[in-house]
């Protein structure tokens, strides 16, 4: 298996990249940071669709991808001069996964559990032996060079996948403990052989007794069926005496009602008949009164015109009095209109003067600005000049104090003969600056204040004036919105003015007599009462063919009732019910009953005996019955104890054919390397069955400990090789026929980088592909082929 194409998008640091793989040595060059370990952590993810440590799936979405971006990764590789294509993606918020496999660009499997299942069938490795046969890092290569000889030990047979038969050897181990533990427990709670036979002897003795019970349950059941039998006799005679006797009781209650019924409907008929001859007196009274209404209906409906007119005239003499309101607003807004368009005309006038001014005020600010510029250089310069003449008259004060002996201040020789010139120099430079340079700094000084003064004033006198204009903008502003308003308002009276014209002309036509309307009131007053008792006779007339209605349905009742009656007495006479012998067989009832009861009792005593016994017979079963379980138990944990002791001795057999198969192999690989990598100084490297590490020196065979650090290197390098060759063999994955390195110059000097180049360039015949993660960019001129990132 060798690799040739890798395309990444979204994945981890990666937005887009693509990379094809050559054959030789690879060096994959790039800074700390810049994605070099993620193109192998790629390809691990495209191949077992998993992540170098296991983890939340969306750290693979790159930091700047939309959640809506897919996140994919394809690999391409040769196995046998086949062409494999491996498509995994992700997509969604959620990241969901799918992946498809092509086989000479032929889709032969989709889906990411089938993909995976497929590429272990194919390269015959899980993810975890993938890793540890092809990938090695820094970190491996330094615990082999650094560790203590006993976490080496561990680190390799964790390498070789051996750890989990060193788990299931220590699960062994704690599992016989357990069992025998549990065996101990259990002799705890069995029974002895005394206490089997005598819960066995309690057996007996309770079914006996239980027997004898039983007996005495059947002898009185013969008594009980026969006092059953007279109790269900005396039972049915009960039984027809009761129905009689309530037969008897219900005709005498229907008696009793039916004429309670016809004596309520005799009483309700009278009362009908009397508000019936009532509503014949009304009903002639309302015929002398159908005029009032009639009259009163006319006046009604005049009175209903009225109250319209009454509404249009009310509405007419409202919109005449707004019209004079309005006429009124219209010439007052008219003339204030008037004023404020004369008050605002000079509006643009006063705006583009305040244009002006501004343009001027930040002319006058940019002038200042730089006049407080050339103020401060021209201080800062005075000021530089003071310390320049400070400094000399203290060099002058400190010659004076030392004499003609000092040394010169600039050449530093003695002054002697030189001692008053010196002196005389120095106080003519302090003269000079004082004259020269201070003195016309000051004076360009002082016309630069007087000139920034002069602009202040201007620029007060401007910003002065700008405010007085921006005043009165203001204020114009504030006129013209109310100008403004008032044109609206205007508006909207005339509006009002021509609608309330045109509903006053459509009113014209109605006219509304006030005195009128009163008399036809009080007329109104006058017949209501009268108009009132009339509806009223009116409704009361309504119940007469009701109450006509209710009259013969209650005479028809009473005829129906008066024949039920007749009937019902005849059949209650009819009834012979005999109520001394009726008492006389209750009486013998509850005799009976009581005998039986009494004997009912005796009986479920005798069954919570029998049921008693039972439950001390069954609670013996079951204690000897677990016991029996329980022994059975003791056997299957003895017979697991010893499969386990057998698997046990298997399994070191195991471990030791298996160390000693590995051990040769991994040694012969590493000295073969070892000696193509040293050129023969040194011939074997000898791994023991326990993995020490040992190296031949002139046929003595020494610890790996004892040789140089660069030699350890080479060594640990080699060896880390002959185990994934190892492993490649062990898996049956012969197909595989790259390895990567991540790192492993660590902090090397650079004669030790060089060895390990050179080793793998020796050795590098033995795999079609060695790839080399390094940050170490000088180094990059060693290798065949370079990827940098």
């Amino acid at each position: 298996m060798i690799l040739t194409k890798l395309k990444l998008e979204n994945f981890k640091k990666y937005r887009f990249f693509e990379i094809s793989f050559d054959l030789g040595l690879i060096g994959i060059i790039g800074k700390n940071g810049s994605g070099k370990s993620t193109i192998f952590e790629a390809i691990l993810f495209a191949l077992y669709g998993e992540l170098k440590n296991k983890g939340d799936k969306e750290v693979v979405r790159n930091a700047n991808a939309l959640e809506k971006d897919i996140v994919s990764v394809e690999l391409e590789f040769e196995i046998e001069e086949t062409i494999y294509k491996i498509v995994r993606e992700f997509r969604g918020k959620t990241l969901s996964a799918n992946a498809k496999l092509y086989k000479n660009e032929e889709l032969i499997t989709t889906g990411a559990k089938e993909v995976t299942i497929a590429i272990v069938n194919l390269t015959k490795m899980s993810k975890d032996a993938f890793m540890h046969t092809l990938f090695a890092s820094q970190k491996e290569l330094t615990s082999l060079s650094n560790s203590k000889p006993e976490d080496r030990k561990k680190m390799i047979r964790k390498l070789l996948g051996l750890e989990k038969i060193d788990f299931v050897e220590k699960e062994l181990i704690e599992k016989s403990r357990e069992l025998k533990r549990e065996i101990d427990a259990f002799k705890e709670v069995l029974l002895s052989s005394e206490d089997i036979t005598i819960k066995k002897e309690n057996i007996v003795e309770q079914t006996v007794q239980k027997e004898e019970f039983l007996k005495d349950i059947d002898k009185q059941s013969l008594v009980l069926d026969e006092l059953n039998k007279k109790v269900f006799i005396i039972k049915q005679e009960l039984e027809q005496l009761t129905k009689t006797k309530e037969q008897k009781q219900i005709l005498k209650a229907r008696c009793e009602i039916l004429t309670n019924s016809i004596s309520s409907h005799q009483k309700t008929q009278e009362k009908l008949q009397n508000e019936l001859n009532a509503l014949y007196t009304k009903q002639e009274e309302l015929k002398g009164l159908q005029t009032i209404k009639q009259e009163y209906i006319t006046l009604h409906e005049t009175l209903k015109e009225q109250d319209k007119l009454k509404e249009y005239s009310l509405r007419k003499d409202g919109l005449l009095l707004e019209q004079k309101e309005l006429r009124e607003q219209y010439t007052k807004a008219k003339d204030s209109i008037k004023v404020l368009e004369f008050e605002t005309k000079e509006h643009l006038e006063l705006v583009e003067k305040e244009k002006e001014l501004d343009n001027s005020i930040e002319k006058y600010k940019l002038l200042l600005t730089n006049k407080e510029l050339d103020e401060k250089r021209l201080i800062q310069e005075i000021a530089g000049e003071e310390k320049l003449i400070a400094d000399i008259k203290k060099k002058i004060e400190n010659i004076t104090i030392l004499g003609k002996e000092s040394n010169c201040p600039t050449c530093t020789r003695p002054l002697l003969d030189e001692y008053d010139s010196v002196i005389f120099s120095l106080e003519q430079i302090v003269i000079k600056v004082e004259n020269e340079k201070i003195d016309i700094s000051k004076e360009q000084l002082a016309n630069i204040k007087e000139e920034k003064e002069k602009l202040e004033e201007i620029q007060k006198a401007n910003i002065k004036e700008h405010f007085e204009i921006s005043k009165k903008i203001n204020l114009i502003e504030n006129k013209k919105r109310d100008l403004q308003a008032l044109k609206e308002h205007f508006e909207k009276v005339t509006q009002k003015g021509v609608k309330n014209k045109e509903e006053l002309a459509k009113l014209e036509i109605y006219n509304y007599d006030k005195n009128l309307h009163e008399e036809l009131l009080l007329k109104q007053k006058e017949l209501k009462s009268k108009y009132e008792y009339i509806l009223s006779l009116e409704t009361m007339l309504k119940r007469v063919d009701s109450i006509k209605e209710e009259l013969k349905t209650s005479i028809l009742n009473q005829d129906k009732y008066n024949l039920e009656l007749l009937q019902k007495d005849l059949e209650y006479k009819a009834i012979n019910y005999d109520e001394v012998k009726h008492k006389e067989k209750l009486k013998e009832f509850d005799e009976v009953q009581k005998q039986k009861d009494s004997l009912v009792t005796l009986i479920n005593d005798l069954k919570v005996k029998i049921a008693t016994i039972q439950g001390q017979i069954k609670t013996i079963q079951e204690s000897l019955q677990n016991n029996e379980t329980q022994l059975k138990k003791v056997q299957t944990k003895k017979d697991d104890l010893n499969d386990y002791e057998k698997i046990k001795i298997n399994l070191a057999e195991f471990k030791t054919k298996l160390n000693s198969k590995v051990a040769p192999r991994i040694s012969d690989i590493a000295s073969n390397m070892f000696a193509q990598i040293t050129k023969g100084k040194y011939q074997h490297i000898e791994v023991s069955n326990e993995f020490d590490f040992y190296i031949y020196d002139e046929g003595k065979k020494y610890p790996i400990e004892r040789f140089s650090g660069g030699e350890i290197d080479l060594a640990n390098l080699v060896l880390r090789i002959a185990i994934s060759k190892t492993l490649s063999e062990l898996s049956g994955a012969n197909s595989v026929e790259f390895l990567a390195f991540d790192e492993v110059f660590g902090s090397q000097d650079d004669s030790r980088r060089m060895e390990i180049l050179e080793a793998f360039h020796t050795i590098k015949e033995q795999y079609r592909q060695i790839f080399l993660i390094s940050h170490e960019v000088e180094i990059k001129e060693m290798f065949e082929r370079v990827v940098e990132v």
